[in-house]
């Protein structure tokens, strides 16, 4: 049997097949078809199996990391979505949170709510803080205003998030009920099941965001799943989460939030394995495709998670200026900075870069797709790092001739300089706007990229690579034979694994074990009920615990792990001990003297992995051939230099080269400067060590 991991991107879709027999994997890559991306998706699948003699039926698993949601949501493509919430609080997702994302913009911008203040209807039910009725719910109510946004607005899907119901979600079950009886067809998301931790605004905003993607999700996943039964596929279709674990349909469908960061998720998992594969705890994962650039770092082998972030921002990368959620995710930053970024000269007479992207359609000028603007796909090719006659293995061939003149209009000639200078420049001005953006990520996490190696990953990581690691006192980069395709690869060795939580506050001095075990063991029961769908024997799983603790009346809580306890083992001299230890390594001094409290419970099931038996890319068929050579650009410092041209199939493991170099895969080109050595390692992986 086979396991097929599809990763949609912007530009280009991956893959990665398995053969769970010999654990070998072979690649490939499709444009994405940008109305329907599950389009291409399938004729890529179609492709890759066809060239390889596999029959659809001899494929298990399927693994799906997709743009969908976020997408969605950037767009404003989703369903038609009204709320139900408790009389008084019907305008929070406008009110939002009194904090600024910034303090010196008067004219500051939030996106339009995605449910208006029409649909936005109340309910006069109440439950107080600690769950008990105030006033009780009236169904008649609940149903007249379902009339009102079914009949009269013409909602597809309906948020339920009423006051406290983290505490006690009983009168939301009411308003789930007469909403099935009422309007079978209509899609319900409930805050108590969808985001059942306290916080009004936030656990509204993401029941609401949930709402308005659900349906979308759901057309999307049944036509990918029904056109891939009609290929012959009869095995199981999982979905890679934000969290970086993968979960069946159903649970896809009931709670898309979980998958705002599918694909970048997929490529840091990629990337843990590629530096354990070196013998490295500690890497910078960097994975840049055709529309935007993400950066994660990885630390004593773990992945680092947050739960609580903005989407489709107003300021795409200004922190705050987006739809507030709280969902499991890898703490990894994105920057608009990709193949298809298109670059112009400002107002300022200076080039500028992204974040708006060509994508697939039309695409960079050199595709011949109808692009017409500058893109950094079109600045690496003026410059000599890819090779227009042997592009994408050789099934496009670019339009040099068309770029080069359409660069010198719109960026040579109003910067009065060569092509070949305002490609390099396109070259440095997105290099920096992705080295700053990570300085930035590093730095508010306390950590120094000096001395760390970095992983390049996706079609234009590998090319951009050498310049981030100079500009961030990286020692090595390490590019995966298969680099181009990282993300798929890292879905399918995705584990998985669901997280969940829920809200108790409480001072930790007036619990015991047994009032923890009360809190974890829902948890549990709902995580194994997800693995279960998703076919995960029980035998083979690990539970891993945490809690969101704080001194009592601090405004914000850290989450504090506890590793190696079961759900019946916690006691509260336990989660002190925990708290005490996390705060100071976080904060660098020791706890107050003061209470200290737990706010919310946190669960994480995931199946058992057997990192012993890592899926190796098959070796190169291609015996090695003498390089190539062009001239290539490296700035003012080098100029053009002659420089050799590997095919990375045809490298001889454990060899040494000595840069410059190029080197090229169906799915991406490595570049490595004048002062660099390329080793090849014996797994094709090729490593660039810089001379910094």
């Amino acid at each position: 049997m086979h396991t097929l991991g599809i990763d949609i991107g912007g530009t280009f879709t991956d893959f990665t097949l398995v053969d769970e027999s010999a654990r070998e994997v072979t690649t490939e890559k499709e444009p994405t078809t940008r109305d329907n991306p599950a389009v291409g998706a399938l004729a890529g699948a179609r492709r890759l199996l066809s060239e390889r003699g596999i029959a659809a039926s001899d494929v298990g698993t399927v693994i799906h990391g997709t743009t969908l949601v976020s997408n969605t949501l950037i767009e404003k493509t989703g369903a038609t979505t009204g709320l139900l919430t408790t009389a008084g609080i019907r305008d929070s997702l406008e009110l939002r949170r009194g904090s600024r994302y910034d303090m010196f913009d008067w004219d500051m911008e939030y996106p339009d709510p995605l449910v208006p203040r029409d649909r936005r209807l109340e309910l006069d039910e109440r439950l107080d803080d600690d769950g008990a009725v105030v006033r009780p719910i009236d169904r008649d109510e609940v149903r007249d205003r379902a009339a009102t946004l079914v009949e009269d607005h013409g909602v597809d899907s309906i948020a339920v998030s009423l006051l406290h119901s983290y505490v006690d979600d009983g009168h939301e079950r009411v308003v789930e009920d007469v909403l099935a009886e009422s309007y079978p067809d209509v899609n319900v998301s409930l805050s108590s099941a969808v985001v059942p931790v306290i916080r009004e605004y936030e656990r509204t905003s993401t029941t609401a965001i949930n709402a308005y993607v659900a349906p979308v999700v759901e057309d999307y996943l049944d036509f990918l799943r029904e056109e891939l039964r009609d290929e012959g596929f009869e095995g199981e279709v999982y979905l890679m989460t934000s969290s970086g674990g993968v979960v069946d349909i159903q649970t896809a469908k009931a709670e898309p939030i979980r998958l705002v960061e599918s694909g970048p998720a997929a490529g840091v998992l990629a990337s843990r394995i590629f530096g354990d594969d070196h013998g490295y705890d500690d890497v910078f994962s960097f994975d840049m495709g055709g529309t935007t650039a993400k950066g994660a770092i990885v630390r004593d082998g773990d992945v680092p998670m947050k739960y609580q972030t903005d989407v489709a921002r107003v300021h795409r990368f200004r922190e705050g200026s987006g739809y507030d959620i709280i969902s499991p995710q890898i703490d990894l930053t994105e920057i608009g900075a990709g193949g298809g970024s298109v670059a112009s000269v400002n107002d300022a007479g200076l080039v500028e870069v992204g974040p708006e992207s060509a994508g697939s359609d039309p695409g960079p000028i050199c595709y011949d797709q109808g692009g017409d603007r500058p893109t950094v796909t079109d600045a690496s090719l003026l410059l000599g790092f890819l090779d227009p006659e042997n592009f994408y293995g050789g099934r496009m061939d670019l339009a040099a001739e068309r770029t080069r003149s359409i660069f010198e209009a719109e960026l040579a000639d109003p910067l009065d300089v060569s092509v070949t200078d305002a490609a390099w420049r396109v070259f440095e001005v997105v290099n920096e706007n992705m080295a700053t953006a990570f300085r930035r990520y590093a730095a508010s996490r306390g950590v120094d990229t000096r001395g760390l190696s970095i992983t390049a990953l996706g079609g234009a990581g590998p090319s951009h690579a050498f310049r981030i690691a100079q500009k961030l006192g990286f020692e090595e980069v390490i590019c995966p034979f298969g680099a181009g395709v990282g993300s798929s690869i890292g879905l399918t060795e995705a584990p998985r694994m669901y997280e969940t939580s829920s809200t108790h506050q409480s001072v930790v001095s007036a619990l015991d074990r047994e009032a923890f075990e009360r809190q974890f063991q829902p948890l549990y029961e709902e995580a194994r009920a997800v693995l279960s769908r998703a076919n995960v024997d029980e035998g083979r799983v690990s539970t891993t615990l945490s809690l969101d603790m704080r001194h009592v009346n601090q405004g914000h809580e850290i989450k504090v792990p506890l590793p190696g306890y079961d759900v019946d083992e916690v006691t509260p001299e336990v989660a002190c001990e925990a708290f005490e230890r996390t705060y100071e390594e976080k904060f660098n001094r020791e706890t107050l003297e003061f209470p200290v409290e737990v706010l919310n419970y946190r669960l994480e099931l995931r199946e058992a992995s057997d990192e012993t038996d890592i899926a190796q890319l098959a070796a190169p068929a291609d015996d090695a051939t003498d390089p190539d050579g062009r001239e290539v650009y490296f700035g003012d410092e080098h100029g053009s230099v002659e420089t050799d041209v590997y095919r990375w199939a045809t490298l001889d493991p454990g060899s040494e080269l000595a840069g410059p170099a190029v080197v090229e895969a169906d799915q991406t080109t490595v570049v490595a400067d004048p002062d660099s050595t390329v080793h090849v390692a014996e797994n094709y992986d090729v490593t660039i060590e810089l001379d910094q």
